[in-house]
């Protein structure tokens, strides 16, 4: 098992007999592995080989499903359950057992202390085993069983009553149990109903023989097979609430029931010798009939629309040219939503509203101690020159000197740039914007005020400090830019003079707001 863990998905082995010792199965194997489902076929188990071989199995933690075909168990159930339960819980999901010979199953114990192995099972199958019941108790723990067979067995309705006692097989949807000795049909619809998520219940190859006027059955009943049960007639037992019924190989003469929801109808080999009704089953889509006795069909039963005068949708005709023309649409539909939002910059304004909500949930001001910079700088690349030679070199150099954070040396790398942005802002008394045409055309100029002014204008205080480097009109700032030029239209800003004379009275004038 060693050896295979890492190569193969499906292990079978056949024939063996063999004592099993305390060994690992994995000893010194690395993850992961590959085998998923294990099959014993033709091989014979003692209780304590059962009892062994569930504890070093859960070691495989990649194993799903455990398989045996034809096997016989020399024993009567006396597993270890103690050892079993405190080796851990068990990660297979499906189980199948078909065929296995117990000698002694009438001595077979009730496998309680198993109760911790069985409530991640999702699928059950034990068939052809002579199985003639579960006892409830054991019954309450499979908490997440979906799928249970028990076809070919020996299950008698008093039997089945306390297999599906209340409370049990909680999640069950699917239910087999043809091939059994079930005599009374209302007794199983009573019994079944103790399962509040059955969809799908075959009880197929049972010999009922009569079918009452009036049967319970689980609210969401889907599927039902009652085929060869020998039923005489059909009658309102027949849950409503069907879309697939199979009532094939019994002795019916006619059909009448209404099952508004019915969309597949087999009634292959009885007695009929005309056609079901269309109006009692108007969703029908398949129905079977071959081996019955219809000798003739009536007028009335072919009654009806014409072909020539059904118009079918184009859907229903040409389905992958529907298909493709949806797509189509739907594609031109988000061509036309991304066009539109380019034209009116509908990511500028998500971007916006995540880095106001981001502002938003941070405190208004950083504690004093957390304060590096006077200023944050945000400027066009363009007018870099300026920036990085003229003004930094003026500022920095002053008496006392002014510490200015520039994107260009101060972001710290790798750091997303909403964060870059917020946090140099938060770590600084002001935040100098230098604004020329460059400026308002800069995609990374929008970005910094994207991300900067909800938080600088929504305080109504002078953190906010604008530089013209250049003549501008507040016409030419785009739109979206609203609070920007509401204020530049109301709150005094320095402007770059040509003029060598004029220029000391800028600096003065800008360290004066920078202090």
């Amino acid at each position: 098992v060693r050896d295979l863990l890492h190569s193969v998905t499906w292990l079978e082995v056949r024939e063996i007999k063999l004592e099993i010792g305390k060994k690992s199965l994995v000893q010194n194997s690395t993850l992961p592995f590959r085998i998923r489902k294990l099959t014993f076929k033709d091989a014979s188990f003692t209780d304590q080989y059962i009892t062994r071989i569930a504890v070093l199995l859960k070691e495989i933690t990649s194993l799903q499903e455990l398989e045996a075909i034809d096997c016989v168990l020399k024993g009567k159930g006396a597993w270890d359950t103690k050892e079993i339960a405190s080796s851990g819980q068990s990660l297979v999901e499906t189980v199948s057992v078909i065929n296995l010979m117990i000698p002694s199953f009438h001595l077979f114990f009730d496998l309680e202390g198993m109760e911790s192995q069985i409530n991640k099972l999702k699928r059950l199958t034990i068939a052809s085993s002579r199985v003639f019941m579960v006892p409830c108790k054991l019954a309450k723990h499979f908490l997440s069983l979906l799928y249970l067979d028990f076809h070919d067995n020996l299950l008698v309705n008093n039997r089945l009553n306390e297999t599906i006692c209340e409370d049990a097989w909680p999640s069950l949807q699917t239910l087999n149990l043809s091939q059994n000795s079930l005599k009374s049909l209302k007794q199983t619809a009573n019994s079944v109903t103790r399962l509040p998520k059955l969809i799908n219940l075959d009880i197929s190859q049972n010999n009922f023989g009569e079918i009452p006027d009036v049967c319970e059955w689980p609210k969401h009943l889907k599927y039902l097979n009652l085929s060869s049960t020998h039923i005489p007639k059909l009658t309102t037992c027949i849950p409503p609430t069907l879309e697939v019924l199979d009532v094939s190989a019994n002795n019916l003469k006619e059909f009448g029931l209404q099952l508004p929801f019915l969309k597949e109808l087999y009634l292959t080999k009885n007695h009929l010798k005309a056609l079901p009704g269309a109006a009692p089953m108007p969703n029908l889509v398949a129905m079977s009939v071959r081996r019955n006795k219809l000798n003739s069909f009536s007028r009335e039963e072919f009654e009806g629309e014409q072909v020539g005068a059904v118009h079918l949708s184009l859907m229903e005709c040409h389905r992958s040219l529907a298909v493709l023309l949806i797509c189509a649409l739907v594609f031109l539909v988000i061509l036309v939503l991304v066009a539109v939002g380019y034209k009116y910059h509908v990511v500028w304004y998500l971007r916006m509203t995540w880095a106001w909500l981001q502002a938003k949930r941070k405190p208004k001001r950083a504690p004093p101690k957390d304060i590096c910079y006077d200023a944050f700088v945000s400027y066009s690349e363009n007018d870099s020159d300026w920036v990085e030679n003229i003004m930094v070199r003026e500022l920095e150099q002053a008496c006392p000197p002014f510490r200015l954070c520039l994107h260009k040396w101060d972001f710290v790398p790798g750091k997303w740039i909403v964060d870059n942005i917020i946090d140099s802002i938060e770590k600084s008394h002001k935040t100098l914007f230098v604004l020329s045409e460059h400026f308002v055309q800069s995609e990374w100029c929008k970005y910094e005020l994207d991300f900067s002014h909800f938080r600088l204008f929504d305080e109504n205080n002078d953190a906010a400090i604008l530089v013209l480097l250049e003549p501008i009109q507040s016409k030419a700032i785009p739109k979206r830019f609203c609070k920007l030029r509401k204020i530049m239209n109301t709150k005094t800003y320095l402007e770059w003079p040509l003029e060598e004379e004029q220029q000391e009275m800028f600096w003065e004038n800008l360290k004066e707001a920078l202090k």
